[in-house]
Protein backbone atom coordinates (compact mmCIF):
# COMPACT_ATOMS: atom_id res chain seq x y z
CA UNK A 1 0.00 0.00 0.00
CA UNK A 2 3.13 2.35 0.67
CA UNK A 3 4.13 2.41 -2.82
CA UNK A 4 0.57 3.02 -3.91
CA UNK A 5 0.52 5.93 -2.04
CA UNK A 6 3.46 7.57 -2.70
CA UNK A 7 3.79 6.71 -6.42
CA UNK A 8 1.80 9.74 -7.51
CA UNK A 9 4.38 12.25 -5.78
CA UNK A 10 7.30 9.90 -7.19
CA UNK A 11 5.57 10.45 -11.08
CA UNK A 12 5.52 13.87 -10.75
CA UNK A 13 8.24 14.68 -9.11
CA UNK A 14 9.86 12.43 -11.94
CA UNK A 15 7.76 14.50 -14.89
CA UNK A 16 8.83 17.94 -13.06
CA UNK A 17 12.60 17.23 -12.03
CA UNK A 18 13.29 15.60 -16.02
CA UNK A 19 11.81 18.89 -17.36
CA UNK A 20 13.34 21.45 -15.48
CA UNK A 21 16.67 19.72 -15.91
CA UNK A 22 15.95 19.92 -19.99
CA UNK A 23 15.36 23.39 -19.87
CA UNK A 24 19.61 23.58 -18.83
CA UNK A 25 21.31 22.83 -15.62
CA UNK A 26 20.71 24.86 -12.29
CA UNK A 27 22.91 27.13 -10.96
CA UNK A 28 24.83 26.37 -8.10
CA UNK A 29 23.43 29.09 -6.44
CA UNK A 30 19.77 27.82 -7.28
CA UNK A 31 17.48 27.25 -4.21
CA UNK A 32 16.06 24.00 -5.54
CA UNK A 33 19.11 22.93 -7.40
CA UNK A 34 19.54 19.47 -5.33
CA UNK A 35 15.67 18.97 -5.73
CA UNK A 36 16.13 19.37 -9.07
CA UNK A 37 19.16 17.00 -9.66
CA UNK A 38 17.72 14.60 -7.85
CA UNK A 39 14.22 14.05 -9.27
CA UNK A 40 15.33 14.79 -12.54
CA UNK A 41 17.98 11.99 -12.61
CA UNK A 42 18.22 9.55 -14.35
CA UNK A 43 18.76 7.16 -10.74
CA UNK A 44 15.03 8.57 -9.96
CA UNK A 45 13.24 7.99 -12.88
CA UNK A 46 14.44 4.44 -12.34
CA UNK A 47 12.93 3.89 -9.10
CA UNK A 48 9.48 5.70 -10.47
CA UNK A 49 9.44 2.61 -13.21
CA UNK A 50 10.45 0.21 -10.10
CA UNK A 51 7.18 2.20 -7.97
CA UNK A 52 5.31 1.23 -11.09
CA UNK A 53 6.24 -2.44 -12.21
CA UNK A 54 5.73 -2.92 -8.41
CA UNK A 55 1.99 -1.45 -8.14
CA UNK A 56 1.01 -3.34 -11.09
CA UNK A 57 2.41 -6.82 -10.04
CA UNK A 58 0.44 -6.25 -6.86
CA UNK A 59 -2.76 -5.59 -8.90
CA UNK A 60 -2.65 -8.45 -11.02
CA UNK A 61 -2.45 -10.70 -8.43
CA UNK A 62 -5.07 -8.84 -6.23
CA UNK A 63 -8.95 -9.56 -5.14
CA UNK A 64 -11.39 -7.17 -6.26
CA UNK A 65 -11.20 -6.20 -2.67
CA UNK A 66 -7.67 -5.29 -2.52
CA UNK A 67 -7.77 -3.93 -5.86
CA UNK A 68 -10.49 -1.13 -4.76
CA UNK A 69 -8.55 -0.20 -1.88
CA UNK A 70 -5.56 0.10 -4.37
CA UNK A 71 -7.08 2.04 -6.57
CA UNK A 72 -8.84 4.69 -3.68
CA UNK A 73 -5.11 4.84 -2.15
CA UNK A 74 -4.11 6.04 -5.57
CA UNK A 75 -6.94 8.12 -6.46
CA UNK A 76 -6.70 9.95 -2.82
CA UNK A 77 -2.72 10.45 -3.08
CA UNK A 78 -3.03 12.07 -6.37
CA UNK A 79 -5.57 14.28 -5.13
CA UNK A 80 -3.37 15.87 -2.72
CA UNK A 81 -0.49 16.00 -4.88
CA UNK A 82 -2.90 17.76 -7.35
CA UNK A 83 -3.86 20.08 -4.51
CA UNK A 84 -0.29 20.90 -3.08
CA UNK A 85 0.62 21.76 -7.11
CA UNK A 86 -2.08 23.52 -7.42
CA UNK A 87 -1.65 25.46 -3.86
CA UNK A 88 1.97 26.29 -5.19
CA UNK A 89 0.90 28.01 -8.68
CA UNK A 90 -1.69 30.10 -6.79
CA UNK A 91 0.68 30.87 -4.33
CA UNK A 92 -1.68 29.91 -1.26
CA UNK A 93 -0.09 31.28 1.95
CA UNK A 94 -0.82 29.03 5.37
CA UNK A 95 -0.61 30.35 8.67
CA UNK A 96 2.25 29.31 10.45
Amino acid sequence: EITVVALPCAGVYCEVGQYLLRKGPPRPSHPYRGWLELYGSPEFAKVAKWMRRVVNQCAKSAGKAEKARMEEAFLISSRYEWMFWDMAWREERWPV
